[in-house]
């Protein structure tokens, strides 16, 4: 593969896996409804984590993302969530390019996958992600350990923007809950693909 192809395929698989883990918020929000308690919310993950860029998957549930079921999640303030998710995965590619140990990919060609990304969408309001793609950068380069993927920044936003989504109730908590496990899960498995998209592509 040329390094434009290269770029490429890592550009898809962080923008679907980003796509995907919003979908999947949506879907937790769905599933907490009283209507829905009879989905079992394993089977949810095990769909969306059964391959993190297929962003079709969740149709498979047979539920709708309407608004009369997901209320706000379905507008536009809730959509500034994707961009900071797909922000949140790309800032951290320098670290999947360390640890693909087999990769002839360069830096600069990493730093560019993060350029297209950011022409896809980014948001970061009020930095809520403290990590930066240069304090990534620089924490790759000196073998530093790489900061744990986790919700803080989510339930910043909720709190501070999500209007509806910050009201104490049961299915807001089912939500965050959720949330909890999913954003570990799935930058896991992110990181697991780009590291053996970067092994493989790197050397063919």
């Amino acid at each position: 593969m040329n390094d434009e192809d290269i770029e490429q395929k890592l550009v898809d698989i962080v923008d679907s896996a980003s796509e995907s883990l919003f979908l999947a918020l949506k879907y937790c929000y769905l599933v907490a409804d009283e209507d829905f308690y009879n989905i079992n919310i394993k089977d949810l993950f095990k769909i969306g984590l059964r391959d993190i860029t297929d962003t079709e998957c969740f149709r498979n549930l047979g539920l709708s993302l309407e608004r009369g079921n997901i209320g706000e999640m379905a507008g536009d303030t809730f959509a500034e969530v994707q961009e900071i998710i797909r922000y949140s995965f790309a800032v951290r590619l320098p670290f999947a390019r360390r640890d693909a140990d087999r990769s002839t990919v360069k830096d600069g060609q990493i730093r560019a996958v993060y350029e297209m990304l950011g022409e896809y969408g980014f948001s970061n309001p009020d930095n809520i992600v403290s990590l930066s793609y240069k304090s990534a950068a620089w924490l790759a380069r000196t073998k530093k350990a790489e900061p744990q993927y986790d919700t803080e920044w989510f339930r910043t936003w909720v709190y501070t923007y999500g209007h509806e989504l910050a009201a104490i109730n049961n299915r807001n908590m089912f939500l965050l809950g959720c949330a909890d496990a999913l954003f570990p899960l799935y930058y896991s498995s992110l990181r697991e693909r780009l590291i053996d998209e970067l092994n493989r592509d790197g050397n063919e």
